[in-house]
């Protein structure tokens, strides 16, 4: 299969937000969004601002990004705000979802999820 160059790619992927919980850990919650990935400079322009990068490549949100009453959450400008300033850890969930999805990169890769400050490499075994 060739490789085509897009002048516009948006992916679905999976979203893995660490929620801080007591005792110090962390509790996995998954959604799913939709992602445009930009071009370099659309990227070193927004990078700089969590909530307006996040705002810009979320394109969707899946049915299982909800409210407090349980109803999907529609995928608005000003919904998407609010979602991505409510937390750090919600905007983390989302860059770092966002950059496996541009880089091919994915978390199984990695030792620990992403932000947890678990180390991203796994070790080699001695011979």
């Amino acid at each position: 299969m060739p490789f085509i160059l897009a002048k516009k790619r948006e992916i679905e992927w999976p979203v893995s937000i660490e929620v801080p919980i007591d005792g110090g850990h962390t509790e996995s919650q998954k959604c799913t969004a939709s992602f445009e990935v930009l071009n370099q400079d659309e990227y070193d322009k927004l990078i700089g601002d969590d909530v307006k990068f996040c705002v810009r490549v979320v394109t969707a949100f899946g049915s299982d990004i909800q409210d407090e009453d349980g109803k999907p959450l529609p995928c608005t400008a000003k919904t998407k705000e609010a979602l991505f300033k409510s937390a750090a850890y919600v905007r983390m969930g989302f860059i770092n979802a966002y950059h496996e999805a541009a880089t091919g990169i994915v978390a199984k890769n990695l030792k620990g999820q992403p932000g947890t400050g678990q180390s991203g490499r796994k070790t080699r075994k001695k011979r």
